[in-house]
């Protein structure tokens, strides 16, 4: 099976690249932001050709009650930075008119990763991400991007959704938790733990798909 690993930068995959490198399988930094990873993931995509993609990185969590340091898979994505903030509320593209919610590959006006099967067999709990190219600071934002059912937040997940989406490309999206989303004093955030523990996860979850399909 043609696996492509993917993440924005090099740091949050650093331990696994040992591993990727002696099983021969590619990894691209797509760089940090939508637009770049966009960007990257089409030519990887056209590169590579993969038979399952996987973006692998840390992110910001809005829920407290899930641990620093905990490794979930993303079943659905948002845009959340696409749209307008008027009056306190937010408003989409696919609110104002200029998009229908069922464009493709949205569904609903979400990102949805359709593999259930893979997202079950990668034994991690899954939950829905929302992606933005401004890290959330603002507590009225904050709460917004919670409305809207986010868990997760990113700068790059909503790109691989969007393009393996429209490529008919199977994907997986993990993310190790390293901060709660507004938490900008460092010494509460646990990236030691998230770059860890999502190393340790990818390669299990790269080795059991290789399983999976004969090597």
């Amino acid at each position: 099976m043609k696996l492509l690993v993917l993440s924005a930068t090099k740091l949050e995959i650093s331990p696994s690249l040992p591993i990727l490198k002696k099983w021969r399988i590619p990894v691209v930094i797509t760089g940090v932001g939508a637009p770049q990873s966009v960007y990257s993931i089409t030519r990887a995509f056209q590169q590579y050709q993969p038979q399952v993609a996987i973006q692998a990185g840390i992110g910001g969590c809005f829920d407290k009650n899930i641990s620093l340091g905990k490794v979930v898979t993303v079943s659905q994505e948002l845009f959340g930075d696409i749209g307008v903030l008027e009056q306190g509320k937010w408003r989409s593209v696919f609110d104002m008119g200029f998009a229908k919610p069922d464009q493709k590959p949205f569904k609903n006006g979400v990102l949805k990763n359709p593999y259930k099967k893979m997202l079950t067999r990668a034994g991690l709990d899954s939950v829905a991400g929302v992606t933005i190219n401004e890290i959330s600071t603002n507590k009225a934002r904050i709460s917004l991007l919670k409305a809207r059912g986010a868990v997760v937040e990113s700068m790059e997940g909503a790109a691989l959704h969007y393009v393996a989406l429209m490529e008919k490309i199977p994907f997986l999206q993990i993310r190790g938790i390293s901060n709660y989303v507004g938490e900008r004093d460092k010494r509460k955030w646990n990236i030691k733990d998230a770059i860890d523990n999502l190393n340790n996860e990818l390669v299990r979850i790269v080795e059991q798909m290789a399983g999976d399909f004969g090597g």
